[in-house]
């Protein structure tokens, strides 16, 4: 009896597109296998937590989401106070920020979480325990008030061109079908003379052999957001290198990564719509494209430098003398704590501020002293 391989729903509806239509970009490939709105893998959320494929850091401890809540109020008080003040949150997943947010505006100003307005976006349906707004799919609209926007680790999953090196010419990798009816690599022509021109702009040049990732999808998405909102913030977290890293010979393999049950691959082809796959940041185009767009950047730091000017060690320095917490429960969340600012992990991840029509947002939002504001602790939400 011969056995037919058990393909997952996405791959299937990918091998049938290659069968009709012939090699399709890996950006193609990558948009299906992870955006497929009936089967693709952010559709169903199966990526996050403890049973899923990896964390983020409003999964790792709830101070992630308080400590963004005190950026936002300093960018609220920047704008004047405004009532509503929108914060929209982008590629929201299991909505854990926005809930860690939330809880923690009504510790810190009432009147600031009075005139909070947040909302999550995401492809994904709304998980039932998120109990503000959320919006499917793409906002069609715009904000007729200040708004702060917030993306924490979405550029690195937008879809990306591939490119390779090959013999001496700049070639784009597709992907199609081999006679054994495995995908397999095709090395064609450039889809877009925008892939030679970003090289051009920071005069790179690749050597022979050398493959690696371009998101093309920045221009269209960061005047989507520009165009969103009349004034106030984007916040930006996300891993990736400068240009020069990031194109550097020891990365002949680009920058592409998979995730699946917590255990780190280089195979794009494998469990297909069953696991993550991201592409790091080139933060030279960001800041190019951002500044082109209109956007004026207002601040740029380590992951970790930026959690601890909003009061990080305070927070954590209050679980430490807290007599009411066992030794476990102390040592649980101070573990968590470490890995957000871990610079060989989350802690070295970037963190930008864009600005429009606003100034840059200063100071620091001081925690409560009183009986009625407890340490901040995980969850079982949260990293275990």
């Amino acid at each position: 009896m011969i056995h037919k391989p058990q393909y997952s729903l996405v791959e299937t509806e990918i091998r049938e597109i290659i069968k009709q239509n012939g090699p399709i970009s890996f950006a193609h490939f990558m948009e299906l296998a992870l955006y497929h709105p009936q089967c693709g893998y952010y559709i169903n959320k199966a990526g996050f937590g403890p049973n899923g494929d990896f964390f983020t850091a409003p999964m790792t401890h709830p101070i992630f989401g308080s400590l963004i809540a005190n950026q936002a109020m300093l960018m609220w008080l920047q704008l004047g106070k405004v009532s509503p003040i929108n914060v929209i949150e982008l590629g929201a997943g299991n909505g854990q920020l926005g809930i860690d947010f939330e809880r923690h505006s009504e510790r810190i100003d009432n009147q600031f979480c009075n005139a909070l307005h947040y909302t999550a976006n995401d492809l994904s349906p709304k998980p039932s325990d998120f109990l503000r707004d959320w919006i499917q799919g793409e906002i069609s609209f715009t904000f007729e008030n200040p708004s702060i926007i917030i993306a924490n680790e979405l550029l690195d999953a937008m879809p990306a061109h591939r490119v390779v090196m090959h013999n001496g010419e700049l070639k784009e990798i597709f992907i199609g079908l081999n006679e054994a009816g495995d995908f397999q690599e095709y090395f064609l022509g450039l889809t877009t003379s925008e892939i030679k021109d970003r090289f051009d702009t920071f005069g790179i040049e690749l050597a022979e052999g050398h493959k690696t990732e371009m998101n093309l999808g920045m221009t269209k998405w960061f005047k989507y957001i520009y165009d969103m909102i009349p004034s106030g913030y984007l916040l930006l977290i996300d891993y990736g290198y400068e240009a020069h890293e990031y194109y550097n010979e020891f990365r002949m393999q680009g920058t592409l990564r998979c995730y699946y049950a917590h255990t780190l691959n280089m195979n794009p082809y494998i469990h297909v719509g069953k696991q993550d796959i991201s592409i790091h940041v080139d933060f030279s185009t960001l800041r190019n494209i951002a500044h082109h767009t209109g956007f004026k950047l207002v601040k740029e730091k380590s992951q970790s430098q930026f959690l601890k000017d909003l009061g990080f060690e305070q927070y954590r320095d209050s679980i430490v003398r807290d007599r009411d917490l066992s030794l476990q429960v102390k040592n649980t969340n101070l573990r968590l704590l470490d890995l957000l600012i871990d610079d060989r992990g989350m802690g070295a991840f970037k963190v930008f501020i864009f600005a429009k029509n606003a100034p840059e947002p200063s100071g620091i939002v001081a925690q409560k002293k009183d009986s009625d504001s407890p340490s901040i602790l995980a969850t079982t939400r949260h990293m275990p």
